[in-house]
């Protein structure tokens, strides 16, 4: 049996961003390419205003938004095989818990094995508790064991990599490009995309890691 990996739901199982750039487009009128797309602030990243931003969250958590995500490829037979070779995948996400029914019914759709979903509040927005929907803080997160973590933001990379034992893979995305010093330490690996990061952990918490 092996292991927990830790797996972020949004630009690491689905293609969020490019889905926000084809919003804006859609809705304001300005096209960002996928490659400038460099900074988590949606304001800095698309130029909005803040009240534009409301905006485009307010429509992007709709739940047929969020359904129409496609998976990042590789994504969704990654996880079959890394749950046939015996992990146990757990799905991150900083989405808000009022989000939970259409995140789980994403995953049911489109066959993601997993074992349990939990939302943190990664960026200190605030989110409300709501019935039913499990929960942590960062504090939380970062006392968790797991065999592997892989997500995509510079901020919880930095955040989980003081601990040493957790291999950290970072999900190569054009706002984390440019990570800094977390990146030399040796539990922290890039990885290009799905078929990269099965090939330098085909079996995570197993004693072998390529």
């Amino acid at each position: 049996m092996n292991g927990t990996v830790y797996v972020d739901f949004d630009d690491v199982l689905s293609e969020t961003a490019r889905r926000l750039a084809d919003i804006v487009a859609e809705r304001f009128g300005r096209r960002t390419p996928f490659e400038q797309i460099h900074s988590f602030d949606l304001g800095i990243s698309f130029g909005l205003q803040p009240h534009e931003q409301d905006i485009l969250i307010q429509l992007f958590h709709d739940a047929d938004m969020l359904a129409s995500i496609p998976p990042v490829a590789g994504a969704v037979e990654g996880l079959r095989a890394w749950a046939a070779a015996g992990c146990t995948v757990h799905v991150v996400t900083g989405r808000p818990p009022e989000t939970h029914d259409a995140s789980r019914a994403w995953l049911e759709r489109h066959a993601v094995p997993y074992a349990d979903i939990t939302f943190v509040d990664k960026y200190g927005r605030g989110h409300a508790d709501v019935a039913g929907v499990r929960q942590m803080t960062l504090a939380d997160l970062q006392a968790c064991h797991f065999a592997l973590v892989v997500d995509d933001s510079p901020d919880m990379v930095r955040l989980l990599a003081n601990r040493p034992e957790i291999p950290i893979a970072v999900f190569d995305r054009p706002w984390n490009a440019q990570l800094g010093p977390v990146e030399s330490q040796p539990n922290v690996v890039r990885c290009r995309d799905w078929t990269e990061l099965l090939a330098r952990f085909p079996e995570p918490g197993s004693s072998e890691r390529k």
